[in-house]
């Protein structure tokens, strides 16, 4: 027993001691799997998510409806079992987890 106590810190220095030393790597783009809403859509989602109380409940329930001016469609926040969602027809047509909502970039 104690010569495997003796041994664990060994084999985790040696562990940590043997990182790569090239710095060539192949890197891959990180997705973070955000989806871009118009600003109208994000304010309302904003809105909900602010006033929405995190609790397990895990029904499916409509909390607003809104009417985008922007993109001239309905907007839907809801639960889906305990996962605040928002469906819009032209910005998330899908429907997709309020927390991966970020606005889209402005014109320029």
């Amino acid at each position: 027993m104690k010569s495997a106590l003796r041994v664990l810190p060994v084999v985790l220095l040696a562990s940590l001691l043997s990182a790569c030393a090239s710095d060539k790597h192949t890197m891959t783009e990180p997705t973070d799997g955000k989806v871009a809403v118009c600003r109208a859509c994000y304010d309302e989602i904003s809105k909900v998510r602010s006033t929405q109380p995190r609790t397990g409940i895990t029904t499916t329930r409509t909390i607003r409806t809104h009417m985008c001016p922007d993109c001239k469609s309905e907007l839907s926040i809801y639960t889906e079992g305990s996962t605040l969602k928002a469906k819009c027809a032209s910005c998330a047509p899908e429907g997709v987890d309020c927390d991966r909502c970020v606005p889209k970039q402005e014109a320029k």
